[in-house]
């Protein structure tokens, strides 16, 4: 009965994975064209929802002039074995502020928002 159990719960954590609310392109872009609070730079990285299954997170970053130079960055958390063209994203480097840290090879981002990168506010 236990093994049971575990493989529901196993199966439960499993599917929550894109669990969010769904997204499309167009509520993406609405998102990151509106004004936000730069104070929000200590807030941890924060699910918006689900684009095509894949959860797109917010967060912010900000090194020494806070909240002055925050700079928010919306991107996929890519599941396990899931590239980035695969989940329907491009990679790019955002400017940030001295002493903030990128992955290599920079953020996979919706590619709706490069498709409208001056319509975003970072």
């Amino acid at each position: 009965m236990r093994i049971f159990k575990g493989v529901g719960l196993g199966l439960t954590l499993v599917g929550l994975a894109g669990c969010g609310p769904r997204l499309t392109d167009s509520g993406v872009l609405n998102y990151a064209s509106t004004g936000y609070d730069k104070r929000l730079y200590d807030q941890p990285p924060k699910i918006l929802g689900s684009l095509r299954g894949v959860d797109v997170v917010v967060e912010y970053k900000c090194s020494d002039i806070c909240p002055n130079h925050t700079v928010r960055i919306i991107r996929f958390e890519l599941p396990n074995g899931m590239n980035c063209n695969e989940a329907g994203g491009r990679y790019t480097y955002f400017e940030l502020p001295p002493f903030s840290m990128q992955p290599e090879g920079g953020y996979c981002v919706p590619a709706v928002l490069l498709d409208n990168w001056d319509q975003y506010v970072k």
